[in-house]
């Protein structure tokens, strides 16, 4: 998840990036996650996503100029991130954008309340700056693949697994042929999410 740093020049306007705030696993967690990747890839060829690139977006911003990222830059660190684990129990699918996902169970009973939580604090502050809140509910997932063949993701099982976020982050994406590069851009402090549900 490395990219050369942002370089800034006065003699030319910076171009705006392409951002979101986002959930990172830990290596080893990533690793775990690897598998569901490959039983999706199996299934549904496409592209499967590079380990260091899975992560459960919390919220999309996308092209922001560079003053409004810097703004977001200095007031991201002070913004706490408590955190708790996560269970993927099931594969899902997004058909428009062909991509295949692992999540959180189907119902409201597997809602993860600090994760709403998070995730309403966060743009809680983002509206406070600027930004409308998406009208669309938020539901979780860690992307597996993309430009998946179709086919009903119900037909995958695996065993649910539970993972931990290692890093809160804004990050800024670089779409390329082969995949999406990030580079962290910021880091929201980790706090342990008291016990709910």
């Amino acid at each position: 998840m490395h990219m050369p740093s942002i370089a800034s020049n006065a003699a030319q306007p910076r171009p705006p990036l392409r951002i979101f705030f986002g959930l990172w696993p830990s290596g080893d967690d990533a690793a775990r996650i690897m598998a569901w990747a490959h039983d999706a890839q199996a299934a549904f060829g496409g592209r499967i996503m590079r380990a260091d690139t899975l992560h459960l977006t919390l919220a999309f911003l996308g092209s922001t100029p560079a003053g409004r990222v810097d703004a977001l830059v200095q007031a991201a660190p002070s913004w706490p991130a408590p955190v708790g684990p996560i269970v993927l129990q099931r594969f899902g699918r997004f058909a428009g954008p062909r991509i295949v996902w692992a999540g959180p169970g189907t119902d409201d009973t597997d809602r993860l309340a600090w994760l709403d939580q998070l995730h309403d604090s966060l743009w809680s502050r983002l509206e406070a700056m600027g930004w409308p809140r998406p009208q669309s509910a938020f539901r979780p997932h860690v992307s597996l693949l993309r430009k998946a063949q179709p086919g009903d993701p119900a037909v995958l099982r695996r065993a649910p697994l539970a993972w931990t976020p290692a890093q809160c982050v804004l990050v800024a994406s670089q779409p390329t042929d082969s995949g999406s590069y990030y580079q962290v851009l910021a880091r929201m402090p980790l706090e342990t999410a008291l016990a709910q549900n």
